[in-house]
């Protein structure tokens, strides 16, 4: 298995493939009881068609602020089985903020490489070579959501540690309470 890391431009992402990672996720970004995004927060909410969920997010790649945001895709042997993007934190150690994460499977039909050893290792490298070598970068997490839930898993399968920026720790106008980790790639 090869995996690369590759910063791209909105206008690189295959639409059919960006379709494809947003269906794969949509039942995670969707999970009862919290989803790993807040639809209100980006204008519609859960009931609207998945259509219109896609949408937003593919809008949100394509409005990417050139020079500030970071959009890029994973690949395995080829195939690719992730579109991201972030941005660099302008305060601080500047570190890279991961924002939004779409994936499908692999050539075997497993989503298994988003928790395996190389992944780590190249989203890590490919994280420091944008943010001016920053040993760590940050996520949002909604609690009690999906994501929430996989970050701890990664704790516990020895790829990840975290702390808990607590004065980044909100509550939005919806009710939910977000967290900003901070997190050390250990592989």
């Amino acid at each position: 298995m090869t995996m690369a890391v590759t910063q791209i431009t909105y206008n690189d992402i295959d639409q059919t493939i960006l379709r494809e990672c947003f269906d794969k996720s949509l039942p995670f970004l969707d999970k009862a009881p919290v989803g790993n995004i807040i639809w209100e927060e980006l204008g519609i909410t859960d009931s609207h068609t998945a259509d219109q969920k896609f949408e937003v997010l593919r809008t949100d790649f394509e409005n990417a602020l050139e020079g500030k945001t970071i959009i890029f895709k994973i690949d395995i042997d080829g195939r690719v089985v992730n579109y991201n993007w972030g941005i660099r934190e302008e305060a601080g150690v500047k570190q890279f903020q991961h924002m939004m994460d779409l994936m499908r499977e692999d050539t075997s039909g497993s989503q298994g490489w988003s928790y395996s050893t190389e992944y780590y290792q190249k989203i890590s490298a490919f994280f420091k070579s944008v943010s001016e070598d920053c040993p760590t970068f940050s996520s949002w997490i909604i609690e009690g959501s999906g994501m929430a839930a996989a970050w701890d898993k990664s704790v516990v399968s020895g790829h990840i540690t975290y702390t808990i920026d607590d004065s980044m720790t909100i509550a939005d106008h919806f009710g939910h309470a977000y967290k900003k980790l901070i997190i050390t790639v250990i592989v």
